[in-house]
């Protein structure tokens, strides 16, 4: 998703800024997107949630955004998210926080993809365009809603971490093949995916259950059972691309239902 990610620097940034992103496509090519335990009560209304092999081992919480591999169906022509709700992965683009070695010590730093598109290097706020700095230095206050919103989703993440990797050790992870009709014969359904095997969850020995219940995996466990139903709605969206019904005549909310509000409160779009 980053091709140019910089840190920025109050002094060589001081008067630079951005143009504040209006859809996502970006993220138009993207079929899976992570996820993070503090948005799964939103995610449930809208998407599938399965799990993904890391290469570097292990599993990772995502949701299923299309039927095949390189299509995000939750994007209109537009690069407009179709859903009420849009993933932290995707909210905080294009700036991100990452760990630097400043004079030995490991800090958090705001970064910024100067390959965006959206970096002014003389921002015009007659255009909408902002900097991110004031004249003395200090962050506007949307960087520093920025930094708390990464600092947020980066201590879900964690949780997530520990959840889906206690699910993996009690060995209740099994592969998914999706059960749709596949409208495109052409190209092989989205696979490498993972569900919770619900039943073995009744024959887990009690003890291993309290440390899934203390690591919050059971709701991760839930939360991914509990979606599968709405594979039905990535059919639906699939079938929104045809040239009709127009997506402006199309009744979204009998598609998604009334969405949840935000589980993180930070969103540039």
């Amino acid at each position: 998703m980053f091709s140019n990610l910089k840190a920025l620097d109050s002094k060589l940034h001081r008067a630079h800024g951005w143009k504040r992103q209006d859809d996502y496509r970006f993220a138009a090519q993207h079929s899976l997107v992570p996820l993070v335990i503090g948005e799964l009560s939103a995610v449930l209304s809208s998407y599938p949630i399965a799990f993904t092999r890391l290469s570097s081992g292990g599993f990772q919480l995502v949701a299923v955004q299309g039927l095949h591999e390189g299509e995000n169906l939750y994007l209109d022509a537009e690069g407009k998210s179709r859903s009420g709700y849009v993933p932290s992965h995707y909210r905080g683009y294009p700036f991100a926080l990452r760990d630097a070695l400043i004079q030995g010590e490991h800090r958090a730093v705001l970064c910024f993809d100067f390959a965006s598109g959206l970096y002014r290097e003389a921002p015009d706020s007659s255009r909408g365009e902002e900097r991110f700095f004031d004249d003395s230095g200090q962050v506007q206050p949307f960087l520093q809603q920025a930094i708390d919103f990464f600092l947020k989703v980066g201590e879900s993440r964690k949780l997530t971490f520990e959840a889906v990797g206690a699910l993996s050790a009690a060995n209740l992870l099994v592969p998914w093949q999706l059960a749709l009709e596949n409208p495109d014969p052409q190209r092989p359904l989205q696979g490498g995916l993972y569900r919770v095997d619900e039943a073995a969850i009744g024959r887990v020995d009690g003890s291993i259950l309290e440390v899934l219940r203390d690591a919050h995996a059971l709701a991760v466990a839930y939360a991914q059972i509990f979606s599968q139903p709405r594979l039905g709605m990535l059919r639906k969206l699939y079938d929104l691309r045809a040239p009709q019904p127009a997506l402006s005549d199309v009744d979204l909310d009998a598609v998604f239902g009334e969405g949840e509000g935000d589980s993180f409160q930070f969103d540039f779009g």
